[in-house]
This record gives structure tokens, C-alpha cells and sequence, in this order.
């Protein structure tokens, strides 16, 4: 799929990362992963180029979309709808989704309608779910 993909960065020529190490693995009862690397693994990336790729640009658009704390409750606007959309919309014009599709429906684990299959993934990937405990959507 990688292969497939015509809008792959390069390593090394659209983007350079700093490999440090591993995590160390997570203890019994702990909530989070430590991250013993002291610099960004992301050295360097061609952002102007991401900006030009649709696939790239509508997924930064969701970026800022999430409430990143749990116990606040998400709200989601009109806005953060259509820009869900549009990501998806991007993506399932790509080959590889199409390679995708393809595959889940051989397994049976996808709705052979691309139009169903937009609001599977839509449901799957931005239907708002309880992060807390006792809490709804938050």
C-alpha cells in the first residue's frame, strides 16, 4: 500500500526524524507510556509540500478539532463536521482506500456502497466516545 501510494514523502527528502530509542513498556496501572527522548522525532518536514497534497491538508484541518483533556466535554461544530468530511472524502478518492475498501469487503468488515462505507469510517473514526469513566463523550 505504501508503494501504492503517489503521495508518499520521501525519508531523508521530505522529512528527516531523529530516532532516540525506545519507550520504555508500560507498567501495571500506569495511564501512559514514558517518552524518555529528550529532542521531537520529527527533525525536519516539508510542510509546504503537505499543504499541497489533499489528502495531507484536509487531515492537518482536523488537527485542532479535538479536546485533548480528559473530563472536558468535546463540542463539535458545524465547521469540524464538513472538515471530517472532506478528509474523508479525500481519501476515499485515493487508490489506496479504493485497495482498502477492496480488502474489507473480501473480509466482509466493510458496506460495499462507497457512500455506506464513508459513514462506516465516519462512525468509526469521529463519533465522539466516553475517555473517562462514568462520563458521556468527554
Amino acid at each position: 500500500m505504501w508503494d501504492m501510494d503517489v503521495h508518499h514523502l520521501m525519508p531523508g527528502r521530505d522529512y528527516t526524524i531523529d530516532v532516540q530509542g525506545e519507550a520504555g513498556p508500560a507498567q501495571p496501572g500506569d495511564s501512559a507510556v514514558g517518552d524518555n527522548a529528550v529532542r521531537h522525532l520529527f527533525h525536519n518536514v516539508n510542510e509546504g509540500l503537505l499543504k499541497t497534497i489533499k489528502t495531507f491538508s484536509t487531515y492537518i484541518s482536523l488537527l485542532d478539532n479535538y479536546e485533548t483533556s480528559t473530563g472536558v466535554a468535546e463540542v463539535v461544530t458545524p465547521e469540524e463536521i464538513a472538515e471530517n468530511n472532506s478528509f474523508l472524502d479525500a481519501i476515499l478518492a485515493t487508490e489506496v482506500m479504493r485497495r482498502a475498501h477492496e480488502y474489507l469487503l473480501k473480509k466482509t468488515l466493510a458496506k460495499p456502497n462507497l457512500t455506506d462505507f464513508k459513514h462506516q469510517l465516519y462512525d468509526i473514526w469521529f463519533q465522539l466516545y466516553a475517555r473517562k469513566e462514568g462520563d458521556r463523550y468527554v
